[in-house]
């Protein structure tokens, strides 16, 4: 997949002290759609839409703000627990300290250094932030219902 290779190693340089690049990035985002290997656009509420393609068809799009990506808490609990484990090499720690910061900002509950769990769906924004830094290969996700000291983080979430 040349055109998401691209994006991934060009996402990973616009974070500089834990700061993401917003306008170098959508310069270098436009670049690429003039290169028909990404089609990207701005939206009017503030979100951006990225659509990987290879070979001109669409892969996967991609719409999130970035700096505001948010797992959203269901009106209803679906009493599933999602565990969010990974083994990221140490040649990636840069990744691998990006994805701990950005679990912790969206609300996971670290029980290790890289296992988080949340109660609320997250796939699609796991995925997301996965691909962006280059590690999902390395991520597993397990859904579970019960588990001993589930109470501690049923007050922890509120639920």
């Amino acid at each position: 997949m040349v055109g998401s290779q691209l994006i991934q190693a060009g996402i990973n340089s616009y974070f500089h002290k834990k700061k993401f690049a917003r306008k170098r990035f959508l310069e270098d985002a436009r670049n690429l759609q003039r290169r028909e290997l990404v089609s990207f656009r701005e939206l009017a509420n503030g979100e951006i839409e990225i659509t990987l393609r290879q070979n001109r068809k669409n892969e996967i799009v991609l719409h999130y703000q970035l700096e505001n990506l948010r797992i959203r808490r269901p009106s209803r609990w679906d009493g599933e627990w999602r565990l969010v484990m990974f083994d990221i090499p140490h040649g990636q720690k840069k990744a691998r300290d990006a994805l701990r910061e950005k679990l912790r900002g969206l609300g996971f509950y670290a029980i290790q250094k890289s296992v988080f769990i949340i109660p609320w769906p997250c796939e699609k924004e796991i995925d997301f932030i996965a691909s962006i830094f280059g590690v999902r290969r390395h991520i597993l996700i397990l859904y579970i219902s019960r588990f001993e000291g589930e109470e501690k983080l049923r007050h922890y979430f509120k639920i």
